[in-house]
């Protein structure tokens, strides 16, 4: 299980594979992702650019499952 900080530790200006578990569909997700600036203090959220689709998405802290750098 992850901490907010170290997710924001990995995602700050870096892409990464995520994947977690959808709270709304109970669906799991693989996205490439990034925070694109530090502007969020610790809490069971985390908002990050979905790269791919260009969108903002707020996942849930404990649903993450991996954060995987791109190969």
């Amino acid at each position: 299980m992850y901490s907010f900080e170290q997710v924001k530790k990995e995602l700050l200006n870096q892409e990464k594979w995520v994947t977690y578990t959808s709270l709304t569909s109970d669906k799991e997700h693989t996205r490439l992702v990034t925070v694109p600036k530090d502007f969020q203090k610790d809490s069971d959220k985390i908002v990050i650019w979905d790269v791919n689709n260009k969108s903002w998405h707020d996942i849930q802290i404990n649903t993450i499952k991996s954060i995987i750098t791109p190969k």
